[in-house]
């Protein structure tokens, strides 16, 4: 029978792990931050582009709070192939351009679940611990560099892997721009909604 103070020695890593996950704010918590808020705002424009593509008034809005990105993108790209009637007197032209808005939308939103469904923290190497990733580069972090850590669907294994900070500075612009591009479509879709 194992004695209290052998459990104890077995959750040591586990403690360290969750210290190093809580560790002090850095520029990873603003990047984080800036994923989170960009892909906000992309979903709103998403939740508009069904409003706008499947001819329904501003009152709709309710109906489509809560919905998930997989429904409402469905629901765009439906509506972006065969508009509703309502919209018949709007300029169909514009219809590739929002369809090429909205593939590219889907694209970030996949890298943003990967962001924000993950754990990231400071590699374990540069708090005196162990990480293969690390090892496998002579025990050499890099500034800005993050253990990254998520679990991955029908799989027992946590998926591990060293990320970077300028990686989320890069997805935090493509959501920019691409929100423009797909505000741009609608715009040319239907200005009577851009007053």
């Amino acid at each position: 029978m194992a004695s209290m103070s052998d459990g104890s020695a077995k959750n040591k890593p586990e403690i360290l792990s969750l210290s190093m996950k809580l560790a002090f704010p850095n520029e990873l918590d603003d990047f984080i931050g800036k994923v989170v808020r960009e892909g906000a705002y992309l979903e709103e424009v998403l939740r508009e582009c069904v409003a706008i593509l499947g001819g329904l008034g501003n009152d709709v809005d309710v109906l489509l709070m809560g919905q998930s990105w997989d429904w409402l993108h469905s629901m765009a790209v439906g509506l972006q192939k065969e508009p509703s009637y309502a919209t018949r007197r709007c300029n169909d032209e514009a219809l590739p351009e929002i369809g090429v808005a909205l593939s590219e939308a889907n694209g970030v939103w996949k890298r943003r679940n990967a962001v924000v469904h993950a754990s990231w923290r400071v590699c374990p190497a540069s708090l005196g611990g162990t990480c293969e990733i690390a090892a496998s580069n002579g025990g050499k972090v890099n500034e800005g560099e993050y253990h990254v850590e998520r679990s991955i669907r029908r799989k027992f294994k946590r998926d591990v892997e060293h990320r970077h900070v300028s990686e989320l500075e890069e997805l935090a612009c493509d959501f920019e721009l691409v929100r423009q591009n797909l505000v741009e479509g609608l715009q040319a879709f239907d200005p009577n909604q851009f007053r």
